[in-house]
């Protein structure tokens, strides 16, 4: 179970057990990784436009603010068609098989990734703004 598969199962647990959604637990889940993803992709989309535009404003670019809603339904496409109902019932039992020590490394691993994301944006807000005064 490669770490995305992971966070995918855990978002669903988090989905079922603690928010108690009913209705689409794993439309949320799949909407959960696709946003994280997208998150660990806008620095990289960001620092290629300043190498290629040479500027620090992207809604001067040709798309626009729309590249980044054009990688999120790229990535929630790709998502939802890895995460078929054949892939995410295997990735649920392996995930109950898992035992509880390496759920833990596994959750620590989640939250450094998370925590990392919002240290990379804090970052990189700083910068931008840096640069646009």
């Amino acid at each position: 179970m490669n770490f995305f598969e992971y966070l995918f199962c855990r978002l669903h647990w988090w989905f079922t057990k603690i928010i108690k959604e009913k209705d689409i637990p794993i439309g949320s889940s799949i909407m959960g990784l696709s946003m994280f993803q997208l998150f660990t992709s806008i620095p990289f989309v960001c620092f290629f436009y300043v190498w290629r535009y040479n500027s620090y404003h992207i809604s001067s670019s040709p798309l626009g603010n729309k590249i980044f809603f054009i990688i999120f339904f790229i990535i929630f496409f790709i998502n939802y068609f890895y995460f078929n109902k054949k892939k995410y019932k295997k990735l649920f039992v392996e995930f109950k098989k898992l035992p509880v020590t390496s759920r833990k490394q596994k959750d620590i691993f989640c939250i450094i990734y998370i925590v990392s994301i919002i240290v990379i944006y804090i970052l990189l807000m700083i910068y931008f703004r840096s640069k646009n005064l």
